[in-house]
């Protein structure tokens, strides 16, 4: 009888226990590694704050966390300003990818998003150097993807530019 009995229902129920011990020592080590991860957010967050606030806007404007069209055409304009050049028909285009067809794997897909930037204006060649240098000089990461001109008698330029900038997602 005691043997049946530990057949039909001991047995069963120490299986059960078994799988629940297991399952238990699972979520140890869940929870382990979780107070781990707290653990190291906490020292990184303190070691973030000692940052001086400057340095971290600086890194924010290197590779921004969203694309601003507004603060980036700001930016372009307050350059060009300098200069006496007024930028014209800013346009933004996010999303820009050289195969939209791709399909990218979670694993090799990139840590950040570009955006097409085109803007045009009217300028004589020394002040479209300057605002060129001042572009590369700009804590923003910008490629320039192309330049074009149209030549006119007075000695100004039409010129219309294509760049690339990037921010993280």
């Amino acid at each position: 009888l005691s043997v049946g009995l530990f057949y039909t229902f001991t047995n069963v129920q120490y299986q059960d226990v078994k799988k629940l011990y297991i399952l238990a020592s699972e979520y140890q080590d869940v929870l382990r590694n979780a107070s781990a991860i707290v653990e190291l957010r906490d020292r990184l967050l303190i070691t973030y704050e000692t940052f001086p606030r400057a340095e971290i806007d600086r890194i924010n404007k290197v590779l921004p966390d969203n694309i601003d069209t507004v603060r980036l055409a700001l930016d372009l304009d307050s350059m060009a300003s300098r200069y006496g050049i007024s930028i014209k028909n800013i346009q933004v285009t996010t999303g820009v990818s050289e195969n939209a067809n791709l399909i990218v794997l979670p694993e090799s897909a990139s840590v950040y998003e570009k955006a097409a930037v085109s803007f045009g204006f009217v300028s004589n060649y020394e002040n479209f150097v300057r605002l060129l240098v001042d572009i590369e000089k700009s804590l923003r990461i910008m490629d320039i993807k192309s330049i074009s001109f149209q030549t006119s008698e007075s000695g100004l330029y039409d010129y219309q530019i294509s760049t690339e900038t990037y921010w993280l997602k």
